[in-house]
């Protein structure tokens, strides 16, 4: 498999093809020129991954979606228009990449947690349930504190009983 992928990547059709995407200011595709392509898509993919909850999958997962999806658009259209549009084309293709990047980031995620016993969420969506839950606790509690329905509360003494003659 890795002897195909590679017999791919070395072909001359495909080198000129990505040119436009990855070569420096000659023309050579260097690995300088792709890390400076790829530099900030990984920079926001590191992003991702910080701000994601979850576990290290979740994290990953993240990292990886934003980190291809934005890095692999911006060349795709780079590649599309020849350069062409230069660093607005980059750009554009780039953010298209990062969504499309995103949505199968949040497919994955939901494929692992149902695999694992889930309901089928991503991250953020088992963070918003748990939020919910713990929200739906504290106002049940603070609604039958107010009125006097827990025992131990101040609001108990306040209630007058209906059987003082």
């Amino acid at each position: 498999m890795l002897g195909l992928v590679k017999r791919f990547a070395m072909n001359p059709k495909v080198i000129e093809l990505l040119k436009p995407a990855f070569g420096n200011a000659k023309g050579l595709i260097t690995p300088g020129s792709v890390a400076g392509r790829l530099a900030p898509d990984a920079l926001f993919g590191v992003l991702a991954a910080t701000q994601t909850p979850g576990d290290a999958f979740d994290k990953g997962t993240a990292f990886l979606a934003s980190t291809l999806g934005g890095g692999l658009g911006g060349a795709a259209l780079t590649t599309a228009t020849g350069g062409r549009l230069g660093q607005v084309g980059e750009l554009i293709g780039g953010i298209g990449g990062d969504y499309l990047g995103q949505m199968g980031g949040d497919s994955v995620q939901r494929l692992k947690d149902k695999v694992t016993g889930g309901e089928g969420l991503t991250a953020y969506e088992r963070l918003s349930t748990e939020q919910q839950k713990e929200f739906a606790e504290q106002l049940r509690g603070q609604i039958l504190a107010q009125y006097g329905m827990l025992p131990g509360t101040r609001e108990q003494y306040a209630v007058i009983p209906s059987n003082v003659g």
